[in-house]
């Protein structure tokens, strides 16, 4: 039996995984907490409860986390999380529970999930990528999950795509997350004159439904997100040769509205090499579980 826990900027979900599914789950507030080290007490006693409520015992606890670095067992400044400085969450959370403790970059434990559980079953080689309030990545290669000299590889999200373009959380421009992100998307309706109601809905699902009407900018925003969607993943695909690129998150879930447009643009972009042999999926996993399956998966590396 494995506890995953998956931190969001809002909320943090606490599950008990066995074989591949996750049992019992529930959720803390991520913020509200008086610092970092009551917030691992709060973590540390909502998986005691977890276990003691269904009778089991855990032997290792995954944390899949923005900013974090697998290496060190830190999380590293997180710009949407509460606390700015460096947190060793793996050892505060270890050392309150008795239980191994994994840290991993939340794309990373997304990647993880997928492989073992997920539309990655039985390959080798996978990229995943998780479109939401940013934009993360996870490669497997080699049946290996790519963490990098400094553990912090895989960043696809802060490839530059547009020379000298937007800025990006990052810092620097041109990101491929400030085109692709929830906040990149709105953005670009707005620039495409779209009507600002529309937006008066939080994420992107208010743009699909605007889209799905026949609002011209809705759907000039999807084509234009693909075409930096298609030429990010298909230098992705010219770096490290995945047999299966799968898309994660909110904005993967707007369908043929974006899929359609985008399995266009990435055959277009992708190198003549590698034509009939990548597939371009969305996840196979249940969306509420996804992320406890890819923080438990941590552990198992």
């Amino acid at each position: 039996m494995l506890i995953g826990i998956d931190i969001g900027g809002t909320s943090t979900k606490i599950g008990l995984v066995d074989s591949g599914k996750v049992v019992a789950s529930k959720r803390i507030p991520t913020s509200g907490h008086a610092d970092e080290f009551a917030f691992a007490d709060a973590l540390a006693e909502a998986a005691r409860q977890l276990t003691t409520d269904n009778g089991q015992l855990a032997t290792a606890i995954g944390i899949g986390a923005p900013n974090a670095n697998q290496l060190t067992g830190i999380i590293e400044m997180a710009p949407n999380l509460p606390w700015k400085n460096d947190i060793p969450l793996a050892q505060m959370v270890q050392e309150r529970t008795g239980i191994r403790s994994v840290l991993g970059n939340d794309a990373n434990a997304a990647a993880l999930g997928e492989w073992r559980y997920g539309a990655g079953q039985g390959l080798n080689d996978l990229l995943l990528v998780t479109l939401g309030t940013g934009v993360g990545s996870g490669f497997i290669v080699n049946g290996q999950l790519v963490l990098g000299n400094a553990g912090n590889a895989g960043e696809l999200g802060h490839m530059t795509i547009v020379i000298d373009g937007r800025d990006c959380t990052c810092g620097r421009k041109g990101c491929l997350e400030a085109y692709m992100s929830i906040r990149g998307l709105r953005r670009t309706y707005l620039e495409l004159d779209g009507d600002p109601e529309v937006l008066k809905e939080e994420g992107v699902h208010c743009i699909a439904k605007a889209a799905e009407a026949g609002d011209a900018a809705a759907l000039q925003t999807f084509r234009h997100a693909a075409r930096w969607l298609g030429v990010g993943l298909a230098n992705a695909v010219a770096v490290t040769g995945p047999a299966r690129v799968v898309l994660f998150g909110g904005i993967a879930r707007s369908g043929d509205l974006l899929m359609m447009p985008l399995q266009e643009r990435f055959q277009e972009f992708l190198l003549n090499i590698y034509h009939g042999r990548v597939d371009l999926v969305t996840s196979a996993l249940p969306e509420d579980d996804a992320a406890i399956l890819g923080a438990a998966a941590l552990t198992t590396m």
